[in-house]
């Protein structure tokens, strides 16, 4: 006889019919591979404030399952050991950062590249609602692809939000003339109402199986340090639990051969972060993403929790650059620190340029938190600077508008 184990599996599912229906059946393609302790079930224990004969324990009565919370800290991965041969799937870690910002759509998979300048590409034929999202395109000087987030779209040219990657010599690329454009899964912010998803907790063994259900994201934090993996570290909050232990047998191995994990944050790996028109030398980024929910309360939900209703979305990145004596970027700067409030302009960050297993982020319109902070990184000065999301609306397109277009922040998988 097996036993228990803090060994197991973790599995994450959109709920197919909302909110009361948890799901049931779980393929590899569901789960995570995540550092996670096993997650406790919480139930509240409900005692009436009466008069009694004497000092022996009150009368309890067993009260409602949630909210439960349960956190996990994982590698961020890609969607794709293989290049793509269409727009991209949604992974795990996708699903789980919809579910903190609102939405996503997958888009932009194109052959017919045409070439372009330090700041645009042409295509064949354009895309009617290309633009707001990031795609990969092959460079033309060093053969390696670079991410662009689309900012302009007139008839076959997209026109991007921050240069491309530069080369290692510093020089502008420009598009290749031949090749494939790779589209994205983009993971935008918006005021829509989050769908609810399931995790599944399975033991080493088949009596270790636990299903919380009804569930949403209330805190994501992705962290990009130099020479070390990206990471995403979320907080979920579910309405209900179910013991489904005892099962079966324990689960078989998860198969993790098509769920890359990004490499790590090096100029050699295609992380770079762009603010105005420079490629700025950070040493560590943090995207930090903020959901508050309200607890919608109703007598006919199984647990008194009808749903969890969003009120509130945050997004901030803090970037920690090494001060520079001469700079042409506003996140290096120490002659010049600015202010709360202050116009920081688009910020993009980019890890990765292999197709399947890439990441970009865009704030287009960025605002300073707080008064840049000069401080001490490995003995070196550095500045901290945390930049918010302001109101967009610098995108336009000849084509068809797309939800993404004119949204304050955005994710990308390419």
């Amino acid at each position: 006889m097996g036993i228990p184990t803090t060994i197991g599996r973790f599995a994450v599912k959109e709920q197919a019919s909302g909110w009361g229906t948890p799901e049931t059946s779980f393929a590899n393609a569901n789960f995570v591979e995540a550092q996670i302790v096993v997650p406790t079930p919480t139930q509240t224990t409900v005692q009436a404030d009466v008069m009694r004969a004497s000092f022996f324990a009150p009368t309890r009565v067993a009260g409602g399952k949630g909210p439960t919370e349960v956190s996990l800290t994982m590698p961020l991965h890609g969607f794709s050991t293989d290049a793509p041969t269409t727009y991209p799937s949604e992974n795990p870690d996708a699903l789980l950062l919809r579910s903190a910002l609102g939405a996503s759509t997958q888009f932009g998979y194109a052959t017919d590249v045409a070439g372009g300048d330090a700041t645009s590409l042409e295509v064949g034929s354009g895309e009617s609602a290309i633009c707001g999202l990031a795609v990969m395109a092959p460079m033309a000087t060093s053969g390696d692809y670079s991410i662009g987030w689309v900012k302009d779209k007139t008839t076959t040219t997209y026109t991007m939000q921050r240069k491309w990657a530069l080369t290692a010599a510093g020089v502008d690329q420009t598009p290749d003339s031949s090749g494939t454009v790779y589209g994205s899964n983009s993971i935008y912010l918006t005021a829509t109402q989050p769908t609810p998803f399931t995790l599944e907790w399975l033991g080493a063994t088949g009596n270790v199986n636990f299903r919380f259900s009804d569930c949403v994201v209330t805190s994501a934090t992705i962290t990009l340090n130099a020479r070390e993996q990206p990471t995403l570290a979320v907080t979920i909050r579910a309405v209900n639990w179910t013991n489904v232990g005892g099962s079966g047998a324990g689960p078989s191995a998860a198969a993790f051969t098509n769920r890359p994990q990004m490499p790590v944050v090096l100029s050699d790996n295609g992380a770079r972060v762009v603010d105005a028109s420079a490629e700025q030398k950070a040493g560590s980024v943090s995207i930090a993403i903020t959901a508050t929910v309200a607890d919608e309360i109703n007598y006919d939900a199984p647990q008194g929790v009808a749903k969890f209703v969003l009120t509130k979305r945050l997004v901030e990145a803090t970037v920690v650059a090494p001060a520079a004596a001469s700079s042409a970027s506003n996140l290096d700067n120490p002659a010049s620190l600015m202010a709360p409030g202050t116009a920081a302009g688009a910020v993009q960050i980019d890890a990765g340029v292999t197709p399947g297993r890439a990441f970009s982020a865009l704030i287009p319109s960025g605002v300073i938190k707080e008064l840049q902070a000069l401080g001490d990184n490995n003995s070196l000065v550095s500045i901290t600077t945390v930049v918010e999301c302001a109101i967009y609306a610098g995108d336009t397109t000849d084509g068809s508008t797309g939800a993404v277009m004119n949204t304050p922040f955005r994710l990308a998988f390419l």
